[in-house]
């Protein structure tokens, strides 16, 4: 699922024309992409990757090109969204994936981490091993009790614990802009534009917002991954309510200036779970 690795299933799809017969597990993983694509109006989108390159992000990528112009923003735009792709079963063959135009190109960088955490501990599991935690590239998965904290959203080299809770069998995922942004060029007397790895699929840029992280809890660390990265996409606004109606653990932490106080902003069923400091289903 790898899109830094030419010789991963997802490079192999990138590189393709059309349809790709692929395994089950990056069948089962961008069918849910595409489930949490509907359920958050279009804010998680796993056909970004014609985007990336253009704002400096992603394989291969130049981080000091100047940002695109609108004929070549539109043009990769116009392979981002529903239909780019659709997972096509029929019984007795492998699963396919389908693009609907060469140029399509999936990133799963929001989603695979997740995956792959969950698939780790089932193995912890059948192996007999019942409290555990794993981890990959900061999202999270814990069996048995464990204490989980959140970094506070800032860039620079130090990092600080803004908030700590008890997890019990639990998945946590936080996203953020803080550890992963370029400056884009500007008028010669105003602030650089931050621009955040993490793309908006609905407009087709980066997020400027590289203060902040949503941090979500979920039975798989699939879905913490993937809404943490779509609800701060949402921002804090739109994200939590959202976050509510669909009954989703969600902590915003928010940084209005990169020395300011940090404040929280939580979800009925983030305060339900960590009720008395401990993170367990309500």
């Amino acid at each position: 699922m790898s899109g830094w690795r030419p010789d991963s299933e997802v490079s192999r799809l990138n590189r393709a024309a059309g349809a790709v017969e692929v395994t089950e597990p990056l069948a089962e993983v961008v069918e849910a992409a595409l489930e949490i694509h509907r359920a958050s109006g279009g804010a998680f989108d796993i056909t970004v990757g014609p985007l990336l390159p253009l704002f400096g992000f992603g394989p291969g990528a130049d981080p000091d090109a100047p940002p695109p112009d609108e004929r070549s923003l539109e043009a990769a735009r116009s392979l981002v969204g529903p239909g780019a792709v659709e997972v096509i079963r029929r019984e007795g063959d492998p699963p396919t994936l389908r693009k609907s135009h060469p140029g399509v190109a999936l990133d799963l960088s929001a989603i695979a981490k997740g995956h792959a955490v969950d698939r780790v501990a089932e193995e912890l599991r059948a192996a007999g091993h019942d409290e555990h935690l794993v981890e990959i590239g900061g999202e999270i998965l814990v069996a048995g009790e464990w204490t989980v904290g959140v970094e506070v959203p800032l860039p620079g080299p130090g990092r600080r614990v803004a908030r700590s809770f008890r997890v019990a069998d639990r998945a946590v995922a936080t996203s953020g802009g803080y550890r992963d942004f370029r400056e884009a060029p500007t008028a010669p007397d105003a602030a650089p534009r931050l621009l955040t790895h993490i793309l908006d699929p609905r407009v087709g840029r980066p997020v400027e917002r590289p203060q902040g992280s949503v941090t979500v809890l979920a039975d798989t660390c699939l879905e913490a991954d993937a809404w943490a990265t779509a609800l701060f996409v949402l921002g804090p606004d739109d994200g939590l309510a959202l976050a509510d109606r669909l009954g989703l653990a969600a902590l915003f932490l928010l940084v209005e200036a990169d020395s300011g106080p940090v404040r929280e902003r939580a979800s009925r069923a983030f305060t339900a779970w960590v009720a008395d400091g401990e993170a367990t289903a309500p």
